[in-house]
């Protein structure tokens, strides 16, 4: 069972027809079934009178920018606040499950940093998260941390929220909640690592050779 495959490739019929038999052929020999009704094909800078003939080759519905793949908002362009916000009402629909009107600050404290924490772990591994998002997070947590609600007044909070995200061990009031913005930095740095890195990484190997070949041609072209 094969799910949530990624292909790309150039609009041109004769590219769009040899895919298709490649999946029919593979299909036939393994016996694994592809339903082309519920594939999608997102065209990039594709003429609309093609893209019908790509269509109907491939018998795919057409979709467009941002998709999600393996749980990622994939986009051609800068994502907007609203690709992220599945995220926040991932978020919200774990808060709504919760009696944190029934807990203290220490057991809230507690599902912050063992559930919510890591809830965006997956997506701040591979995308910068917004300033807007980060903002909303960081609400949710800081309502939940100090009334149990969905909002929160400033009388209420004990500590400034500046303060909650440094260490215990730092002392000044410290819980220990994690700063989202400095986490998603730290779990992208790990893209620049296997970039120098790579350990038969496709992904860094193919990387690197685009950047050579980019910087091969600045310079043929600084020599003429």
């Amino acid at each position: 069972y094969a799910d949530d495959t990624l292909i790309l490739v150039q609009a041109a019929s004769e590219d769009v027809i040899a895919l298709k038999r490649i999946l029919d052929v593979f299909s036939a020999a393994t016996g694994l079934k592809i339903n082309f009704h519920n594939s999608t094909v997102v065209p990039m800078h594709v003429p609309e009178s093609k893209l019908r003939r790509l269509l109907k080759a491939l018998q795919c519905q057409r979709a467009d920018f941002p998709q999600t793949y393996l749980g990622l908002p994939l986009s051609n362009v800068k994502l907007n606040l609203s690709a992220f916000a599945p995220l926040i009402a991932k978020v919200d629909k774990q808060l709504s499950g919760w009696k944190a009107i029934l807990l203290n600050h220490a057991g809230r404290l507690v599902l912050i940093n063992s559930v919510l924490d890591g809830m965006p772990a997956h997506l701040m591994s591979a995308l910068l998260l917004p300033a807007g998002t980060v903002d909303a997070l960081d609400k949710r947590r800081r309502a939940f941390l100090w009334s149990g609600e969905d909002t929160v007044h400033g009388s209420q909070c004990l500590v400034a929220w500046e303060k909650v995200c440094t260490s215990k061990c730092a002392g000044g009031g410290g819980l220990g909640v994690k700063q989202i913005s400095v986490q998603n930095a730290c779990l992208l740095l790990k893209l620049l690592h296997r970039l120098h890195h790579p350990l038969g990484s496709s992904w860094a190997t193919w990387v690197r050779q685009r950047v050579d070949i980019h910087t091969l041609e600045g310079d043929m072209d600084g020599a003429h």
